[in-house]
């Protein structure tokens, strides 16, 4: 196997990193890229900081078996990955919404989510589910390019990629963090850890380069959260006609209606009321505040509300440092900065 996990030195800026549970973090890199991948070439291969557990799973990872008729979401944390299963999974399935009613967690299995929860919280291998379930498969992700499954890239299902600007994207996981994930640092302490890279599956700027990149390849479907928001319609559209799939106006205002923010943060199938629980109840912790949910504002420009001007300038600066430094296409601005 071809995968390097480096233990992060406990340092000061390294504690602002830690949550209930995880105290200890590596970096997980590729040795080389890929030759028999042609389009790893694409890839930024930066280091991905990473909760110490992924060692457990590093290898079932790497080993996992794509299928071709799997269906994939894959985005960076909090960029509307949830909302996105959502549609997909209602597009794919001929607009079962009484197939709906089963937990998206059931319908749509998260990979790798046993490297990020404590020892303490119980079935949480979710690569073993995967592994048994009958095709067509629905799979979750939020590792980078080069750290998914090998075969994703030979096999090539279908992949839709969600990219958001990375100011709401920040302030999103801050929430998350505080409340999912019981983080006890300061708001500060969290977006100095986000600006240098030391937060779950970061960095954040290569992983959206890295699918912006390969956009134009038959099996992937890059979308935004912006324009999810401002015009779902077309989005619901764009994506059925991605997977070969027809629907009327009607029947994609229905869906566009089901997926609106003021229903979707209140169907309990899919806002995940039930991991907080589990959460909770596994770690003896209670949330910062109780009405937290997975989907919390689905707004957009919502960092303007929490952001200093002078932090707003910060992650600006930083996003034109990153591009800079990957000599990304402009228009890839225009996803990173609202």
């Amino acid at each position: 196997m071809s995968i390097v996990c480096e233990k992060v030195e406990k340092t000061e800026k390294s504690k602002k990193a830690a949550y209930v549970g995880v105290n200890d973090f590596i970096t997980v890199q590729r040795t080389e890229r890929p030759k028999d991948i042609p389009i790893a070439e694409k890839w930024c291969m930066e280091p991905c900081f990473l909760p110490v557990y992924y060692q457990d799973m590093a290898e079932k990872i790497e080993n996992f078996v794509v299928r071709p008729d799997d269906v994939w979401v894959i985005t960076y944390p909090k960029c509307g990955t949830t909302w996105t299963q959502e549609m997909v999974w209602q597009i794919c399935n001929n607009l079962d919404y009484e197939g709906g009613k089963e937990k998206l967690s059931i319908r749509f299995p998260y990979l790798e989510i046993g490297c990020l929860m404590s020892r303490e919280i119980p079935d949480m291998d979710e690569i073993t589910r995967l592994n048994n379930m009958p095709s067509p498969r629905y799979i979750k992700s939020h590792l980078p390019a080069h750290l998914l499954p090998p075969q994703i890239w030979t096999v090539k299902p279908k992949i839709v990629y969600v990219a958001r600007n990375c100011k709401d994207t920040a302030i999103s996981w801050y929430h998350h963090y505080v409340n999912f994930q019981h983080y006890k640092q300061s708001f500060s302490d969290f977006m100095e850890a986000f600006l240098n890279d030391m937060i779950d599956f970061s960095p954040y700027h290569s992983h959206i380069i890295d699918f912006w990149n390969m956009r134009h390849e038959e099996n992937i479907l890059f979308l935004t959260f912006e324009e999810m928001k401002f015009n779902h319609p077309a989005v619901i559209e764009r994506t059925a006609a991605f997977f070969r799939k027809t629907y009327s106006k009607e029947q994609i205002d229905v869906l566009a209606d089901h997926l609106s923010f003021a229903k979707f943060s209140k169907n309990t199938s899919c806002n995940m009321e039930f991991i907080l629980k589990m959460v909770e109840d596994s770690l003896n912790v209670k949330m910062v505040d109780p009405n937290f949910r997975i989907t919390r504002k689905g707004a957009v420009g919502s960092h303007k509300e929490e952001m200093t001007p002078e932090l707003i300038a910060k992650f600006n600066d930083w996003t034109d440092s990153e591009m800079k430094k990957w000599h990304c296409d402009p228009e890839l601005r225009k996803v990173f900065i609202l």
